[in-house]
């Protein structure tokens, strides 16, 4: 039997393979491996809710309702990343693939520093960025905008998924989500459309989903060209 060499950064997570050709890693992987499948966003895989948490709210601290926390995302955002997904949609689009998220009381609420150290903790490393997504997490927008402004203080790259359109976000009289959008760094946004899945290209659930790099700036250019 050929001897093989097979290493594997604890890391990044990539495999390196030494001793067979690449014919003949295709075929062993295909003995090895299922057949794969395709993976939309907003759809994790064998993940626990945070249904049984012991986290708790104290010192008047803001906070949110959050269904999942999880590390590694390749799809969800550029890169590697951290995701935060809350609680309570009240869109509840036709096909969503997470509607044990719809329960505006479902998950456990969590103080926003609590959430930043899961987030931010190191079985989450390397890390890209930080992706929220839901539910709707405007529904939230008072804990969001309070999770936004502490992972900017740590640095973080912050992609932000909602079902609403950029439009309608910005029609908005509160002060709050024009804030919410300044510090987004990519805004992934539009309700899913079962229909429109399939090819949906990378980060999106459904084509007509828009992806909005710097979304405050986009919108106020576009207003300044009106």
């Amino acid at each position: 039997m050929k001897e093989t060499t097979w290493i594997i950064d604890s890391q990044s997570g990539e495999l390196t393979v030494e001793g067979l050709q690449q014919s003949e890693l295709i075929r062993l992987a295909a003995d090895l491996l299922p057949s794969g499948k395709s993976v939309n966003c907003a759809r994790p895989i064998s993940i626990q809710s945070l249904r049984n948490s012991s986290a708790h709210i104290s010192n008047g601290e803001s906070s949110l309702r959050v269904f999942r926390i999880y590390h590694n995302s390749v799809v969800e955002g550029p890169g590697r990343r951290s995701v935060l997904q809350t609680a309570g949609c009240n869109l509840r689009c036709p096909g969503c693939h997470v509607p044990e998220t719809h329960n505006p009381q479902g998950g456990v609420e969590m103080n926003i520093s609590e959430i930043v150290e899961q987030l931010l903790a190191p079985e989450g490393e390397p890390r890209d960025g930080v992706t929220i997504l839901g539910g709707e997490p405007f529904l939230q927008p008072k804990g969001l905008l309070a999770l936004l402004q502490m992972l900017k203080q740590r640095g973080q790259h912050i992609t932000l998924y909602t079902g609403h359109s950029l439009e309608q976000l910005n029609a908005r009289s509160e002060a709050v989500f024009k804030q919410i959008l300044a510090l987004t760094d990519i805004l992934i946004e539009g309700p899913f459309v079962k229909e429109l899945s399939d090819n949906a290209g990378e980060w999106r659930g459904s084509t007509n989903q828009r992806i909005i790099h710097n979304p405050a700036f986009h919108f106020s250019a576009n207003h300044r060209a009106a």
